[in-house]
């Protein structure tokens, strides 16, 4: 309801249509009914014509033109994208993921497609656009490709991909491990549970966040002011070299830390993973050893263990 009151369609549809058959009762009002008639006519097919519209196609891939580029570190920014009108919005299901394709220039002279997966950092409530949160590596092909990108030049997306798709009360809680970019797809279940909360989104949110150092720790405020403003979404950050005065944890992370900082193993509760190679590895060893059931190689939407 509250988005049918929203300032486009009081500005577009309910002032013009109150107009309309405020107009004819002061002339003519035999012709009221007609008048309500097409007014229900005319604003129907205003919001028809104005409703967001999905734009990823899954098979194909479609240029999107970087319209705004925020340096966060000398090797991390924020990209945004635009879409085709204001009211585009990508149809990108919570949980899920896009693909990125660039021609790569090889070592030979040689051009090679390469694509990658992303998780946009904003979602389809926020039409018009969509962001990527991206570091750049020193051997990434397409992290390399997105920072030399200028405003006004384009990618190539298709999607969405994945085996995850969130929806409301789900599972009880969700038990969360990320390093680096790894906390991309964790942040886009997080702020949709806590959008979720006013119509009744209850699901618990416990996250280890690790890095190497504390400059890595992406998106730091954004985590904070969720778990400030949410007290059921919190946060513990765990770091290889930590600062002076830390009082995070240190190291890998470790069994005894998803003792402390998880909720246990449950029908109703769902680890979800995401970060480099050889840390999911030992996160589902380590799951595994905690009573959590063994994660596939390739996870699938029922399992208790998701590696994204």
């Amino acid at each position: 309801m509250s988005e049918f009151f929203s300032k486009q369609n009081v500005n577009g549809i309910i002032i013009p249509s109150g107009l309309l058959v405020l107009g004819t009762f002061i002339v003519k009002q035999e012709w009221m009914p007609w008048a309500c008639l097409l007014a229900a006519v005319l604003s129907g097919l205003k919001l028809f014509t104005t409703r967001p519209k999905a734009v990823l196609k899954p098979t194909e891939f479609q240029d999107f033109e970087l319209t705004e580029k925020t340096i966060i570190s000398h090797n991390v920014a924020i990209y945004r994208f635009k879409l085709p009108t204001e009211t585009s919005i990508l149809g990108l299901p919570i949980g899920q993921h896009i693909s990125i394709s660039a021609n790569i220039k090889q070592a030979d002279g040689t051009s090679k497609e390469i694509v990658r997966s992303y998780t946009p950092i904003s979602g389809d409530h926020q039409p018009g656009f969509f962001d990527l949160l991206i570091k750049s590596y020193p051997t990434g092909n397409i992290s390399k490709y997105m920072a030399s990108l200028t405003v006004g030049e384009t990618i190539k997306v298709r999607g969405p991909k994945g085996a995850m798709v969130y929806t409301p009360n789900m599972v009880r809680a969700f038990a969360m491990i990320a390093g680096g970019t790894g906390i991309t797809p964790m942040l886009q279940i997080i702020r949709a549970v806590i959008r979720g909360r006013p119509t009744g989104d209850v699901t618990k949110i416990d996250l280890i966040f690790a890095n190497v150092n504390s400059e890595d720790i992406l998106l730091k405020e954004d985590l904070d002011h969720l778990a400030a403003k949410d007290e059921h979404f919190n946060v513990y950050y765990v770091l290889n070299n930590p600062p002076e005065k830390w009082d995070g944890g240190v190291g890998f992370v470790t069994p005894e830390m998803m003792i402390k900082w998880l909720p246990k193993p449950a029908s109703d509760v769902k680890l979800l993973l995401c970060g480099p190679p050889p840390m999911i590895s030992a996160m589902k060893k380590n799951a595994e050893g905690l009573g959590f059931a063994k994660a596939r190689p390739v996870a699938k939407l029922e399992d208790q263990v998701f590696a994204f």
